[in-house]
């Protein structure tokens, strides 16, 4: 498997390096054939990672009270209309790959002329993460990477569709509805002394020891928290320290390379006021849930596609390009290398 995703990742390199000399319609032959080669290794990948054998468990039980009150409505009725015609949880991989894989491509398509550049992260980080291993969250993230698209031109009722369908597939969806609000307001000085600010300031109160779990009134979190601590203690469930984590930090320069590059980048990608938003509100998330990492790590998951388009965004605006691109390769493989290699995630 990681052999595989190496591969693609290997030729999607060379395609960044080569896509300003590409003519459209090779482009789409490109993406269409590695759109079929990602499909199939989402498909047909390993059950060894607790995802795979939790979608499993989740599809054969079905009709489990618990299971169908815990697990979004698109998985439990495809779950039931797969097996009314025989099939096998080998077919609902294969749904959920044949909806978040072409989504996410053609939204990638759609969005940056950069698209072999944005494929840089999504391959070596967000599709292991979303397409391959944690499913439902990728078919949500890829529905909310589309809404980026109306709501850009101010369609909001589209963009609220999508986000709800996003939130069909994944109920951490519903985190998106801040950004439907004021995602597409324009970053004038004081959105930039906001979200320049906003970061430190959520990094300064968790240095001392202030959090969401602290925030959160005691009596609806209750008992929540006897279970963290037994998982915590077990090794379970392990606290995510934001500044030692590579996307966190790659994020981090990223947002002051946005605050300070706006006005360029905004001259050439209208969506340039809604990507910094999330970038903030990501990183946020990330921050004020360190102590409660399932939750903030899903968030993580589903807002991290956005991410693999604001890189892309540094090609307006460092020079020359390929440094660029050498930067992203450098990171994505990074973190592919330390996190998805170092956690036998499909072995």
């Amino acid at each position: 498997m990681d052999i595989l995703i190496l591969s693609i990742f290997a030729i999607v390199v060379v395609l960044s390096f080569l896509e300003d000399y590409m003519p459209s319609w090779q482009k789409l032959l490109i993406l269409f054939t590695l759109g079929i080669a990602m499909i199939c290794i989402s498909t047909f990948k390993p059950m060894t990672t607790t995802d795979a054998k939790s979608y499993e468990y989740y599809f054969y039980n079905n009709d489990d009270i618990i299971i169908e009150t815990a697990t979004e409505p698109t998985y439990i009725q495809l779950s039931r209309l797969v097996l009314s015609f025989g099939g096998g949880v080998i077919v609902m991989f294969f749904i959920y790959a044949a909806l978040a894989v072409p989504l996410k491509l053609t939204a990638f398509w759609k969005i940056t002329p950069y698209v072999f550049t944005a494929l840089l992260p999504y391959v070596g980080i967000y599709y292991p993460r979303q397409d391959v291993v944690a499913i439902r969250c990728g078919v949500a993230a890829a529905f909310l990477l589309w809404a980026l698209v109306p709501l850009a031109k101010r369609k909001y009722f589209l963009a609220t569709i999508l986000t709800f369908v996003a939130t069909m597939f994944h109920y951490s969806s519903l985190a998106f509805l801040p950004i439907l609000i004021v995602g597409n307001m324009q970053v004038g000085k004081f959105w930039k002394y906001l979200l320049g600010a906003a970061i430190p300031i959520c990094l300064a109160l968790y240095m001392v020891g202030i959090s969401a779990v602290s925030l959160i009134p005691a009596a609806i979190i209750e008992g929540k928290l006897d279970i963290y601590k037994e998982m915590s203690e077990s090794g379970g469930w392990v606290e995510y320290i934001p500044y030692k984590q590579l996307t966190f930090l790659t994020e981090f320069v990223l947002l002051y390379i946005f605050i300070f590059y706006y006005e360029t980048i905004k001259k050439h990608c209208i969506y340039a006021p809604i990507l910094i938003k999330i970038l903030v509100m990501k990183m946020g998330i990330l921050i004020m849930f360190a102590k409660i990492p399932v939750l903030g790590g899903r968030l993580d998951d589903l807002f991290g596609i956005f991410t693999a388009i604001s890189l892309t965004c540094c090609m307006y605006c460092i020079k020359p390009q390929y440094v660029v691109r050498i930067g992203i390769c450098v990171f994505s493989l990074s973190y592919y290398i330390i996190y998805m290699l170092s956690h036998s995630y499909f072995n």
